[in-house]
Formats: structure tokens, sequence, C-alpha cells
């Protein structure tokens, strides 16, 4: 029998940490320029996080399809109207085409799409933000002039 699945906020009270490039010339170490987060949650570059947003778009767009499906499957009739077919269709579909087996199944088909969909929402956020503020930063330093108080030396 298969365990509960958690709800839809699975990512609830995680973090995603976009780590920003090193400026050429900085300093070494491994850890990328950013400082990550403290507390649960992810921390990665740019590029990883570019690179998971596309595995988990595809993965939302392959349980989309599979979403598809499992509503096709769940309009199943029976073949003839004799006790033996009614029987296997109402255990496959249920009774109001809604639940039995197949319905179970689009159950976890559902959540794993909203898994999936979450995540890349997520995601996408983290990456925004942290483009947005990335170009924010490049404009307020183009706009500052060294010299007048603004402290640079």
């Amino acid at each position: 029998m298969s365990q509960p699945v958690a709800g839809p906020n699975w990512l609830e009270g995680l973090d995603f940490a976009i780590i920003g490039q090193q400026p050429a010339g900085g300093g070494g170490g491994a850890s990328g320029g950013g400082a990550a987060q403290s507390g649960p949650g992810f921390a990665m570059s740019t590029d990883e996080a570019r690179n998971m947003l596309v595995v988990a778009k595809r993965v939302r767009d392959k349980y989309s399809d599979m979403r598809r499906k499992a509503l096709d499957a769940l309009r199943m009739n029976p073949p003839a109207d004799e006790p033996g077919s009614n029987g296997y269709n109402k255990l496959m579909v249920g009774e109001d085409h809604n639940s039995g087996v197949l319905g179970g199944g689009r159950d976890q088909v559902e959540l794993a799409y909203n898994y999936a969909t979450q995540l890349a929402s997520r995601l996408e956020q983290a990456l925004g933000i942290t483009e947005s503020s990335d170009a924010e930063a490049a404009v307020d330093v183009k706009n500052m002039t060294p010299g007048e108080g603004k402290g640079f030396a």
C-alpha cells in the first residue's frame, strides 16, 4: 500500500538562494561569490538554477501529458452491459468515473504535476529576483562617480 504524499506546498519554508558569480580576479575559494543564506533551503549558482529550471519544466510538461491521459482513462466505459464488464469498470474508474484504481493513479499524477509546477515557479521567482537585483546593482554602480563622497576610494 502506498504512503500518503505530502500536500502541494512541499517547498514551504525552503528558500532558494541563487549565488552570484564572483568577479574576475576576486579572491579564490570555492564558494562562488555570494553568501548562501542560513536555514533550510537550496543554494546554487545561476547556471545550476537555470539548468534545474529546464529540467523542472520538462518534468512538468511530461506530467501535464500524463494528466490528460489519466483523465481520458477515467472516461472508460464497460464494453458491454453485463455484470463482469460492469464490475471491472466500477473497480477501475469507480461509479462516479472519478475514483477507483485509475482515480488513485490520476491523483498521484496530479500531485507530481503540482510538485513540478511549484518547483519551476519557485526557481523562476528566485532567478527573476536575482536577475533584477543584479541589473539594479549594475545600474547603481554605473551611476556612481568615484570621488564624490559616495564611498568609493
